[in-house]
């Protein structure tokens, strides 16, 4: 049968077709007759039985036809590229020492493709250095490397693997930007103001060397004065506290013109050497990885704003208006919480959503209110026409800061280089249909990153039925309620049959289902506790049972009228 019941039924393999596959093995098929007699398949690869350690991944990969090695062509034009960088390449370039930049990112990560540095200016200025792996220099338009990152889109990242963009040569070694190994790059260089208030903009082809690799955890330790490491060098220490103030004024201005923080945790995956899931753990945003998000954020904007303002071509990073028509329901779901979404006189803005959510926090729905809101939005996409970006609230925007992983980014690098050196610029016909692909390449990535994280969540949950969890409602429909357990396991369905046996009357507008005779209501938001019944792996799919309300259920939907207060400028 389908992995996806939205694939069809279940279709029959003959004896002589099924490869010595066994009843409860993964396996990949052909469809070799069809017609009004019924299809039948023949199975051409057997994956192995579908519970065992890795077959999740596989299944995975091939349905969203990701692929880890590279063609042969591609590894002989990897493996030919000189380790060594040319020294008239590294003359030709501007040489950033002071103040030296550093590489900032999780403890699992493997590709280093930014590294940052911030000085000082006079007057109480700064000046932030966004450093960005070259990978233009080595990859050229239509080679067979190039063709191959094109026909990826982007890296696809799964809990303990990565499908990449790029072949390993490039990606963890080349333009892996090292700790005391000389790395070409493009920079960007931004003056601010004491105030955080833009007052120049450069770009320069560079080298670096970065002088650490630091992560999110040792960084933000250094920031809020819990150092558990061996200290930094004092140099480097001074410099980082000094990014942190520029950070502060960054988020306080873009927050001020309207930008939405959802500030969503990333959850984490554990997982033993077998590959099964043993936990999952919520790992909230701390400072370093607001500071690396701003920095970013900045560099991304300022050659947005350049290239356009030049009309170079490229591929914009794009967020369009949201739909009417989903605000409505929003504004519905926000009345009933008490709260409410205002709008200006052009219809809703990117700050009005912002300050519904801040409104929300710290009520029990606050996780629903900014699903909704997540939802009411357009899809992001890439396109030649700079139209803006709603979420952010900038006029220009596009991505550049990640070219080993994402490959509209290296189409930015080639647009700046061009344009700087007054060479020829890609041609806007050729960046329709490439947007188009790398908006279409960048959700298939999303969609199988959130299947396999959906099916460990439901494997991990495979022995637990029985098991009590507490959970909060994150989706009502005609046929159930579903329920988010705490900490982020899983997310599982209570039928409308077992929630009693009265009448259940379904309230779309309100998100709710209502008894008819006992007045009981279950709405987005509440919080539940639930009993796990069943649960299915192969369909990611489970079924709960309802135990009781939790006790802070009650004292919970009286907070939905008590407002969080927040500090004087209106941030968390």
């Amino acid at each position: 049968m389908p992995f996806d019941p939205a694939d069809g039924p279940a279709l029959a393999v003959s004896p002589s077709a099924r490869s010595g596959a066994q009843p409860g093995d993964a396996v990949v098929a052909t469809i070799v007759r069809g017609g009004r007699g019924g299809s039948e398949l023949r199975i051409t690869e057997v994956l192995g039985p579908v519970e065992a350690p890795g077959i999740d991944v596989q299944v995975v990969a091939r349905r969203h036809a990701l692929r880890r090695e590279f063609p042969e062509e591609v590894r002989i034009a990897a493996a030919r590229m000189p380790r060594k960088i040319p020294p008239k390449e590294i003359a030709a370039r501007e040489r950033f020492d002071d103040p030296a930049a550093v590489t900032i990112d999780g403890e699992t990560a493997r590709d280093f493709d930014d590294a940052v540095a911030v000085g000082d200016l006079p007057g109480g200025g700064f000046r932030l250095f966004v450093h960005v792996a070259d990978v233009s220099y080595y990859v050229k338009p239509g080679d067979v490397i190039d063709a191959e990152a094109r026909a990826r889109g982007t890296s696809v990242y799964f809990p303990n693997r990565v499908y990449p963009m790029m072949p390993e040569r490039l990606a963890d070694d080349l333009c892996s930007l090292r700790p005391g190994e000389d790395r070409l790059v493009q920079s960007v260089i931004v003056d601010y103001d004491r105030k955080g208030e833009v007052v120049g903009t450069r770009f320069a082809d560079g080298v670096i060397r970065s002088a650490a690799r630091l992560t999110y955890t040792q960084v933000a330790g250094l920031i809020e004065g819990s150092e558990s490491r061996a200290p930094l060098p004092a140099e480097i220490a001074a410099m980082l506290r000094r990014a942190e103030a520029l950070r502060d004024l960054l988020e306080t201005r873009r927050h001020a013109r309207g930008s939405i923080d959802f500030d969503l945790p990333a959850p984490m995956i554990l997982l033993d050497v077998e590959g099964a899931m043993t936990g999952i753990r919520i790992e909230p945003r701390n400072r370093a990885h607001r500071m690396i998000e701003e920095f970013m954020l900045a560099a991304n904007e300022s050659v947005a704003g350049w290239l356009s303002a030049r009309k170079v071509p490229c591929l914009f990073r794009v967020h369009e208006n949201p739909d009417p028509l989903k605000i409505e329901g929003l504004e519905a779901f926000a009345r009933s919480l008490s709260l409410t979404l205002k709008s200006g006189r052009d219809g809703v803005r990117p700050k009005d959503i912002q300050k519904l959510l801040d409104d929300a926090e710290g009520m029990p729905a606050y996780p629903v209110v900014t699903q909704l809101a997540l939802r009411s939005m357009k899809q992001a996409r890439y396109s030649p026409e700079d139209s803006g970006h709603f979420g952010l609230a900038a006029p220009h925007y596009l991505h550049f800061t990640s070219p080993i992983r994402r490959y509209p980014d290296l189409v930015a690098h080639r647009a700046l280089r061009a344009a700087r050196h007054r060479a020829k610029p890609a041609v806007r016909g050729d960046l329709e249909p490439l947007a188009d692909a790398c908006s279409k390449l960048e959700r298939e990535a999303e969609a199988a990153e959130r299947e396999l994280l959906d099916w460990k969540k439901v494997k991990f949950l495979r022995g637990r039925e029985g098991e009590v969890f507490d959970g909060i409602v994150t989706g009502v429909a005609r046929f159930g309620v579903f329920v988010q357990l705490d900490g982020g396991i899983a997310e599982g369905l209570i039928r409308v049959e077992r929630l009693g046996p009265e009448w259940i009357e379904f309230d779309p507008v309100r998100h709710e289902l209502r008894g008819s005779s006992s007045g009981r209501v279950w709405r987005l938001g509440d919080p539940l506790r639930v009993r796990v019944e069943r649960v299915d792996a192969v369909l990611r799919r489970v079924d709960l049972l309802l135990v009781e309300e939790r006790p802070a259920a009650r004292e919970a939907s009286l907070s939905r009228n008590r407002p969080r207060k927040r500090d004087n400028r209106g941030r968390r």
